[in-house]
């Protein structure tokens, strides 16, 4: 009898438990469960002419309507990326929905944002991060890690979940010194989304119509020589005087007023003629003679040989391909990026222009990089999602797969030590001859990260490279101006 009562009452427990956890959250689908259990009853009987009370037990099929646990709350990775339509492709089409499904109940959203504008991804990304907030994860170039770090905007890499034991086992696995930007105090706050420098894309079909030779890849030519290239390029419409093709694109235009390609032009001018920064000692030198030096070949490049027109340039990643631009200097990535615009365009790759081929001295370049990072304002768990998400991507300790997806995909170079030493990295070269552009100016050229581009003096050095190619300032005149600038904000 007592056992026939705690059967019957584990039963009723089950029915309100169940019950109460359908409030709790969204119902889900009834599902319908029937159970036979045993039922006490009572029964009068008529014993000797005496009414007598007997209990018996029934068996009964149970019919019990039980909702199954509500599902877990959906997680949401927010990242954002500067805009680049080669690299949303790879979110959307391979690592977020890869991601995704390997972590059931994760939701991968992603943001991009214009890198030149007037709402500028870095200027939209300081913002939101001022103000406590912004994305889980993001990517930026090298030049915000020293300030981004010192406003406590970014959480410390657990090199754990990257399979590391420690931060410097992690820094050790690149690249010996590629890391240094992303480490502070011995901790690693930021892995490469890429790490690159530059070389020359020529148009080959433009060469050969001009009767101009390909250039050489085991030797940079001179920025004369480029120069005297251009004017043999330069073309204008018969009967209207305007311009139909040219020679040379720098990276900085009028419709993508980019800090960074104005600083990646003149920085590496300034660096070629013997300056390696605007600053020299603690102090302003933007009109010494190797910075005067550069804003001239500016100037000539602009006015004497007509190499470059700041107002011609339409498309970063069209002109080229579609023969209105014969040379631009660019990352690995541009490949990639310019294809689509002309999927049959033939093109050939050199060192990037010196001053001077037969002086090493003048063997100067310019290397950036671009790193994933994590909010430090987010919580733990957040931070440790963004983290996941970063090493599926990008690869745990010994793994290629990863760094090989993103160089033969994007051009995107990530220089961990196991990638450069495999099979994979080999095995594109050799499928793509013209990298090996890119890889000997690591070997061949002293380079180095600019120090000035999105701070005041990185501002001031475009208002003075602005007055020459669209104004026609002399160069030494603009470097005085520049000069009196830069002192001004001491």
């Amino acid at each position: 009898m007592f056992s026939v009562k705690r059967k019957v009452s584990l039963l009723g427990l089950l029915v309100v438990v169940s019950l109460m956890l359908s409030t709790c959250g969204p119902t889900p689908t009834p599902v319908v469960v029937t159970q036979v259990v045993e039922v006490p009853k009572e029964v009068t009987k008529i014993v000797a002419g005496t009414p007598v009370v007997e209990t018996v037990v029934e068996t009964r099929e149970v019919v019990v309507t039980a909702t199954p646990p509500p599902p877990s709350a959906e997680r949401v990775l927010e990242v954002w990326t500067h805009e680049f339509p080669p690299l949303q492709d790879a979110f959307t089409k391979k690592w977020i929905p890869e991601f995704e499904a390997a972590h059931p109940g994760v939701k991968v959203n992603m943001t991009a944002i214009p890198y030149a504008g007037v709402v500028a991804y870095d200027a939209r990304l300081l913002a939101a991060l001022s103000a406590g907030e912004g994305p889980d994860l993001w990517d930026m170039g090298d030049w915000h890690y020293k300030s981004f770090s010192e406003a406590g905007f970014l959480a410390p890499l657990d090199p754990t979940i990257f399979g590391y034991a420690s931060d410097q086992e992690m820094i050790d696995a690149y690249a010996p010194g590629t890391l240094d930007v992303f480490v502070k105090d011995g901790k690693v706050y930021g892995l490469f989304s890429e790490y690159n420098t530059l070389a020359l894309f020529y148009n080959l079909d433009m060469f050969e119509a001009a009767g101009i030779e390909p250039l050489p890849e085991d030797k940079p030519v001179s920025w004369d020589t480029i120069n005297e290239i251009s004017q043999k390029l330069y073309r204008t419409d018969p009967s209207t005087g305007a311009i139909t093709q040219m020679g040379w694109q720098w990276g900085f235009f009028a419709n993508y007023r980019s800090p960074q390609w104005y600083a990646q032009a003149f920085y590496a001018l300034m660096r070629q003629y013997g300056q390696d920064d605007l600053y020299v000692d603690g102090k302003p030198a933007a009109n010494t003679e190797p910075a005067v030096k550069a804003f001239q070949m500016l100037y000539d490049q602009t006015f004497t040989y007509k190499a470059y027109d700041p107002t011609f340039i339409n498309n970063w990643f069209a002109d080229f391909p579609q023969g209105r631009i014969a040379m631009v200097l660019a990352g690995t990535w541009f490949v990639p990026a310019m294809l689509p615009n002309n999927p049959n365009v033939r093109f050939g790759t050199a060192p990037h222009p010196v001053v001077d081929p037969n002086d090493p001295k003048t063997y100067k370049n310019i290397q950036w990089s671009w790193g994933w990072s994590v909010n430090a304002n987010k919580p733990p768990e957040q931070q440790r999602l963004a983290m996941e998400f970063m090493a599926f991507m990008l690869g745990k300790k010994g793994e290629t797969e990863q760094a090989a997806w993103w160089f033969d995909n994007l051009g995107y170079t990530q220089p961990s030590k196991a990638y450069l030493e495999s099979g994979a990295m080999a095995e594109t070269v050799a499928k793509n001859p013209w990298i090996q552009r890119w890889l000997d100016a690591f070997e061949d050229f002293e380079i180095g990260y600019i120090q000035h581009m999105y701070d005041e003096a990185g501002s001031a050095l475009m208002r003075a490279m602005d007055r020459v190619v669209y104004d026609g300032m002399s160069a030494k005149e603009t470097a005085d101006l520049l000069q009196a600038e830069l002192e001004r904000l001491q």
